[in-house]
């Protein structure tokens, strides 16, 4: 019975060592200094996005045309000049964007927010000129 036994543990005992994971060793300074969380990283920090964006210049067209209906103005899209986000419950994007206002051109910074179910509310709408 003892020779059983000790058969077993020794056919057994290469399955765990095998299991076992292998030690890690920690990267070098350089290494991990290089990939250390910037602060644009962080959650909830801004962070810089692409103009050119389907999301972005969805997000422009929504707030130029709710804009639009408030202001119950013809207001017309150009294009996003800039824009940031911002990682919340759902996305915050600002953008400057350029805009035809009863046939004048004007600058605006917007605010929306696009929330975790996809919808828009616009936040913010400042004239910059």
């Amino acid at each position: 019975m003892t020779r059983l036994l000790t058969l077993l543990t020794c056919l057994a005992m290469p399955l765990f060592t095998a299991c076992s994971p292998e030690p890690t060793t920690p990267l070098p300074a350089s290494e991990s200094a290089s990939t250390a969380a910037k602060p644009s990283d962080r959650p909830g920090a801004w962070s810089h996005a692409d103009p050119y964006d389907p999301d972005v210049q969805e997000a422009a067209r929504f707030a130029v045309q709710t804009f639009a209906v408030q202001g119950k103005r013809r207001v017309l899209f150009k294009e996003v000049n800039q824009a940031r986000q911002q990682v919340v419950a759902g996305l915050n994007l600002q953008m400057h964007i350029q805009v035809s206002v009863d046939a004048m051109a004007r600058s605006a910074s917007v605010t929306v927010w696009r929330h975790p179910d996809g919808r828009y509310s616009l936040t913010e709408w400042v004239w910059l000129d």
